[in-house]
């Protein structure tokens, strides 16, 4: 079973290094990238990690999970920084599958080296933290993205005050999350709650900061925390 694990997200790492491949090409035959390009050379380095992380799922996962994460933050860097006019959120959404191969590679890993094997509830509290640190990440790409777009932006009124709000909270939740996490659970839908309600009622909030897109997982952590706490509840 752990070796079928093993060869399926090898495979699956292996097909979207094929695509990946297929769309380099693409771009290269249409001269939509020039090695005469800084960002276009940025875009290419971010393909040769990629491949140094296909290459090491094969023997060293728990580094190749961190290089594909790696290489999934570098991409919504390159998409939110360099490319942010063109189709900078949809380079972000097509490097989300790599963001779990890369948690699931370090998931092997995790279960590989500890020894006695360790239990359902300790490998989702791993799995979780994982998750919870890119997300973090990802974050600060966001809002550092946000703020350095060149548009002026008073946070300290609607709805944009709701954004240094939302970080806030985040962070609180992704510190008790560490100790706590029903209370980190509840931070987490309460946050997805108020960027729900902030891009339902205000068209200035949904185009900017943490799309709601983006806050599904974030919501799904919290739902997942909650669900563990009661379900590995001790007594």
């Amino acid at each position: 079973m752990k070796l079928r694990t093993a060869k399926t997200l090898q495979i699956l790492t292996g097909i979207y290094l094929v695509l990946y491949v297929i769309g380099i090409v693409s771009s290269l035959l249409n001269s939509e990238l020039s090695f005469l390009n800084l960002s276009d050379n940025l875009f290419l380095l971010l393909f040769l990690i990629f491949i140094s992380g296909f290459v090491l799922c094969w023997k060293q996962e728990k580094i190749a999970g961190i290089i594909l994460m790696i290489w999934n933050a570098g991409i919504w860097a390159y998409g939110l920084f360099l490319n942010r006019h063109q189709d900078g959120g949809m380079f972000c959404v097509m490097a989300v599958p790599v963001l779990v191969l890369g948690t699931l590679l370090i998931l092997r890993w995790y279960k590989s080296s500890v020894s006695p094997q360790p239990s359902v509830q300790q490998q989702w509290k791993f799995i979780l933290r994982v998750l919870l640190i890119n997300y973090l990440v990802l974050y600060i790409i966001v809002v550092i993205s946000e703020i350095t777009n060149g548009k002026h932006t008073d946070y300290f009124s609607l709805p944009y005050i709701l954004f240094p709000m939302l970080l806030l909270i985040f962070c609180t939740g992704f510190i008790l999350s560490w100790k706590r996490e029903f209370l980190a659970g509840l931070l987490f839908i309460f946050w997805y709650a108020i960027l729900t309600l902030g891009s339902v009622t205000s068209f200035e909030f949904r185009g900017s900061g943490p799309w709601i897109l983006f806050g599904v997982p974030i919501l799904l952590q919290g739902l997942f925390y909650i669900k563990n706490h009661f379900q590995y509840k001790p007594g």
